[in-house]
């Protein structure tokens, strides 16, 4: 388990929530996608690990529904 932050930004850069969870490294964006659909002001989400951003999760393309069923 590694800690990371999670920060919502509005699209004015301006931070709405911040969230901070001890997840597995292959975890972190499917976190990050649960917050872009719990939280509707966020259009990106920053990934933090230590000291640095790792990562921005766009609301722009990142698919927040269900899987069609096929």
């Amino acid at each position: 388990m590694k800690t990371y932050t999670f920060v919502c930004l509005a699209g004015n850069q301006v931070a709405t929530a911040v969230d901070i969870q001890d997840l597995a490294e292959d975890a972190y964006r499917r976190h990050a996608l649960s917050l872009l659909r719990d939280h509707a002001s966020a259009e990106t989400i920053e990934v933090w690990r230590d000291e640095a951003v790792i990562d921005l999760v766009e609301r722009a393309g990142a698919f927040l529904g269900a899987p069609a069923a096929g």
